[in-house]
């Protein structure tokens, strides 16, 4: 499929505010080398549920449009010696039981498919499919048969996964896709291709883009936080994803430049540490965006 790019930046003026959901993976159990048994010499972590259910409450009832469970949330840290695939599934049922409100939990199309859709059927909870190795024709098949499960859908893919796949296969049969890339200008021509098959097919398609922030009073102090967070491993789940390190203001100068670009319709938040990265989203980032329609609107 051939793709003709807008030449100029679409204008700022006239957007609405972008849709903005939350990973809350980094709330599973711990294990920060899973190639390795190390760990298991010593008592087993658990998930802290209530404190999950706490975040995930505050983070829909704040204005946060969904909430996100990655296959990188364990709701144990013995994952050598057990299935941990569905532990986000499992989660995130648990968590419908007592939470109203859009929950997404990752399942790889290639893998625990079955065992996916029996847990999630009768509830509210939404499937995350992850493409898997370029296989997009299980994917496709995992989509069909959770929409006949009645549970909402979206798909998740890195921008090499989205080079190595027909997007256009993808985009006439999905409604939103959410992408990890970090280079803008390679989501905007991915983003162009799934909204043009989308189109062709009478449906809107929305991409949204991952963005892992760690936000502080100043640049300074967050590039400190970032720096030890990153020397402890707590930032590879949002490896290959988009970056802003500083303030509140500098995240809502990345949403704002990405959605110009035409890069994005939406974001989905990988907070570098929690609670302080979902407080900084709901109290910080969310009212900013808000102020700067307002001002534009009143211009």
């Amino acid at each position: 499929m051939t793709i003709q790019l807008p030449s100029s930046r679409q204008s700022r003026v006239g957007y609405k505010i972008p849709s903005i959901s939350i990973d809350l993976s980094t709330l599973g159990a711990e294990v920060f080398d899973a190639s390795s048994e190390f760990g298991e010499d010593f008592p087993v972590e658990s998930c802290n549920l209530h404190r999950l259910a706490s975040m995930t409450s505050a983070a829909i009832s704040d204005g946060l449009a969904a909430v996100t469970l990655g296959s990188s949330f364990l709701l144990r840290s013995d994952l050598h010696i057990r299935d941990c695939r569905l532990d986000p599934v499992r989660a995130a049922v648990k968590l419908t039981s007592r939470i109203t409100g859009p929950i997404y939990a990752a399942v790889t199309a290639a893998s625990g498919c079955e065992e996916a859709l029996a847990a999630v059927k009768d509830t509210e909870v939404g499937l995350e499919i992850h493409v898997a190795d370029g296989d997009l024709d299980s994917a496709l098949s995992l989509i069909d048969r959770a929409r006949r499960n009645g549970n909402p859908v979206t798909v998740a893919l890195t921008g090499d996964t989205a080079s190595r796949i027909d997007l256009g296969a993808l985009g006439a049969v999905v409604d939103s896709v959410r992408l990890r890339e970090a280079d803008p200008h390679t989501a905007r021509e991915i983003r162009y291709s799934l909204r043009s098959a989308a189109l062709e097919e009478g449906r809107d398609l929305q991409v949204t883009s991952d963005l892992f922030m760690i936000v502080s009073a100043c640049a300074m102090d967050a590039e400190e936080r970032a720096n030890l967070i990153t020397a402890i491993g707590a930032d590879r789940y949002a490896e290959g994803s988009a970056r802003v390190l500083g303030t509140v203001h500098d995240v809502a100068d990345h949403i704002e430049s990405w959605l110009a670009l035409g890069a994005a319709d939406a974001f989905t938040i990988l907070p570098g540490s929690l609670p302080t990265d979902l407080a900084s989203t709901v109290c910080g980032v969310l009212p900013l965006l808000q102020a700067r329609r307002t001002a534009e609107s009143a211009e």
